[in-house]
């Protein structure tokens, strides 16, 4: 089930509310569900294909490519059209 930007940075914004000393960075969302936070969008190998990042301005980015077990190759910017 794709989300929409809407729901995944207002789970990221309540993410941030509740853990106040983490408020730049990014919230990293699988399946609907917060699992982690890094001070900075980094090397896509190091998460799954079908992760969201969204970042403190709000950017939402998508892990794409490559697979569960090596990581994905890349990540892609998630505009509006795309998650609709």
């Amino acid at each position: 089930m794709s989300l929409l930007i809407d729901d995944l940075c207002t789970t990221a914004t309540q993410w941030r509310t509740d853990h106040q000393k983490n408020n730049d960075g990014v919230v990293l969302i699988w399946q609907g569900a917060v699992y982690g936070w890094k001070n900075s969008l980094r090397d896509a190998a190091h998460e799954r294909p079908g992760v969201y990042a969204v970042d403190d301005a709000g950017h939402v980015f998508i892990a794409e490519g490559g697979d569960d077990y090596n990581g994905a190759k890349c990540w892609v910017t998630v505009v509006p059209s795309m998650s609709r």
